[in-house]
């Protein structure tokens, strides 16, 4: 008895094949390190010890932790995203000293220009939003706000920040896991 076989190789099928896997492998990582590092942080009122992941009162730095993978070069990006966290989480990822926030243009309104106003929110705190002023008063008011703006930034001494990282020790706790993605993953 005799038996005969072809055997067909296509490299571009292999390929796709393993790109797709990759891709789907690194979304599976990403997700497990984002995961890992949303269950890291606590809400509680008070900030937490230095070396130990951050607190959060609102909740804001949990949902803004997000991951990204990349088709065109295998790459995975995990962390919180800076439109919605702003820049203080990489100080607390690392530690260290905040800039200084530079100070406003000085600018005097006049009525029909566009000027800050301050806006009451939940909590009394003061957020400003810009509209179209309508009187003097509103003018000088926003010409007032931008002063005194400035004066309390130059008076307000650079914060420094303790390390309290949350997105290493997320990579550290599923470090071991991240083989177990890949295998079986081009079929």
């Amino acid at each position: 008895m005799r038996i005969t076989t072809r055997v067909r190789f296509t490299p571009e099928q292999l390929k796709r094949k393993t790109q797709q896997g990759t891709f789907r492998s690194l979304g599976h990582a990403g997700a497990a390190i984002r995961l890992t590092a949303k269950r890291s942080i606590r809400r509680r009122k008070k900030p937490s010890s230095p070396g130990s992941p951050p607190h959060t009162q609102t909740g804001r730095l949990k949902r803004s932790i997000r991951y990204e993978v990349d088709r065109s070069q295998p790459d995975v990006v995990v962390g919180p995203v800076n439109e919605i966290a702003g820049r203080l989480w990489n100080l607390h990822e690392f530690g260290g000293v905040a800039k200084r926030r530079r100070k406003l243009k000085r600018h005097r309104f006049r009525v029909g220009e566009y000027g800050p106003i301050r806006v009451k929110t939940l909590g009394n705190a003061a957020k400003f939003a810009r509209i179209k002023l309508q009187t003097a008063a509103q003018a000088s008011r926003a010409t007032r706000l931008i002063e005194d703006e400035n004066k309390r930034r130059s008076v307000a001494r650079p914060r420094r920040y303790a390390k309290r990282p949350f997105m290493r020790p997320a990579l550290d706790a599923n470090r071991s896991r991240l083989p177990k993605f890949w295998r079986d993953s081009v079929k």
